[in-house]
């Protein structure tokens, strides 16, 4: 679901390194794995949500060798298969939230940003102090081309969860990228800092923003 928008002072390569934090904050594999396994639940931007299919063994969907990742076409199978399944989970029960907000991040790894925002919507309306879904919901916003939108979401993500350090740094990211608001990027940059001064997009980040500063 990555897409490389040029943008503002960085180079292209540092761009592309910093907007994989955006969406999925350079830390998490993404929710349709290659290799299937039992899925976990939705995580931080959906990244840690649905995993495809059962266990790799003898009998795997693709044919291949016990263990082995199945092939494209079986994945593809058993994501369509997955995501059937989610549709009649939601019909049985509207308020099914786990169901609502697997979809959601299927269709945001597929790029159907409006799709996953219709179901992240109905996720909220349940539970509306769900950081990781509010947040994910503003990341789509934000590839839509809506960057406001997306900030407003990240706000109100930080409002409910203040020490959502992933909230934060998308907050900074989108600031800084789609708004050229380097006070705000800036403000968010601190945040991320104290609350995981380890992560290792920090330096690119604090690089940026002084180049935005005029390199001072």
């Amino acid at each position: 679901m990555n897409k490389d928008h040029a943008r503002f002072l960085v180079s292209g390569i540092l761009f592309g390194f910093l907007v994989g934090y955006v969406v999925a904050y350079g830390l998490y594999e993404p929710r349709v794995k290659e290799v299937a396994e039992a899925a976990p639940e939705a995580g931080n931007l959906g990244m840690t949500g649905a995993s495809i299919g059962p266990a790799g063994g003898a009998g795997a969907p693709g044919g291949g060798a016990p263990g082995a990742p199945p092939s494209g076409d079986a994945t593809m199978a058993m994501v369509l298969q997955q995501i059937g399944e989610l549709k009649e989970r939601i019909q049985k029960d509207p308020k099914d939230v786990e169901a609502l907000t697997r979809l959601g991040n299927f269709f945001q790894d597929a790029g159907k940003y409006e799709q996953a925002i219709e179901y992240y919507k109905r996720s909220l309306a349940l539970r509306p102090g769900e950081v990781d879904v509010r947040t994910d919901m503003g990341i789509c916003l934000r590839e839509m081309g809506k960057p406001d939108e997306a900030i407003a979401e990240f706000r109100h993500s930080v409002e409910d969860d203040p020490k959502h350090w992933q909230t934060w740094l998308n907050l900074a990211i989108v600031s800084l990228y789609d708004k050229q608001d380097v006070a705000t990027a800036a403000a968010a940059l601190g945040r991320v800092e104290a609350l995981n001064p380890t992560h290792p997009g920090l330096p690119a980040l604090r690089e940026a923003i002084k180049q935005a500063r005029g390199g001072a």
